[in-house]
């Protein structure tokens, strides 16, 4: 599935999940407690981006949540506990271009936020350890990079249900929303 078939324009996606507590606690109390620190960084970005004045209730329209979702660990020899993940879906004419520069400040900013809660990341083997915060950047537009510390588009997003369920709901309601959108405006 090439990303230019998911019907998907100037947006952003962001994969969270964790399997284990946090000192927020439990992975719905991470997920729900690093929801507006994401939302933070990234209208961050978007003030570093724009000299003028931006009302902060334009920037919330921009911001898609997904419910959660409880999925099974993927590549682990270990038993672990279940994932709680979400997808966030960032959409909008504030959001700027992407660029290979722009995501590295993203990366590094959503490192700081996973060892705030906790996750510890300082080696290979730990890669696959549990956690009680994983941010990944799915997609931005169409960036691609393809470094061995970093790549977007991610790899294994077509072949995660994890990604793929809540994703297909975020498109399913931003469609419905863009469609109430133009028939207002049509009405209007």
């Amino acid at each position: 599935m090439e990303l230019s078939n998911l019907n998907i324009k100037n947006g952003l996606c962001l994969s969270l999940g964790a399997n284990i507590d946090s000192k927020f606690g439990s992975p719905i109390n991470s997920l729900i407690e690093s929801k507006e620190r994401i939302e933070k960084i990234i209208n961050n970005l978007i003030h570093l981006n724009h000299s003028e004045n931006l009302e902060k209730y334009i920037l919330k329209k921009m911001f898609n949540w997904s419910s959660l979702y409880q999925t099974s660990p993927l590549g682990v020899l270990d038993k672990q506990p279940d994932y709680i993940n979400c997808l966030l879906l960032v959409k909008g004419d504030l959001l700027p271009p992407s660029s290979n520069e722009k995501a590295r400040f993203l990366l590094k900013e959503f490192q700081n936020l996973e060892k705030e809660f906790g996750r510890n990341k300082s080696s290979e083997e730990q890669r696959w350890l549990p956690r009680p915060l994983d941010i990944d950047i799915i997609w931005w537009d169409d960036l691609y990079i393809n470094d061995d510390d970093f790549k977007i588009p991610h790899p294994r997003f077509k072949n995660r249900n994890f990604i793929i369920s809540p994703l297909a709901e975020l498109l399913s309601i931003t469609q419905k929303i863009e469609k109430l959108n133009v028939k207002n405006w049509v009405l209007s």
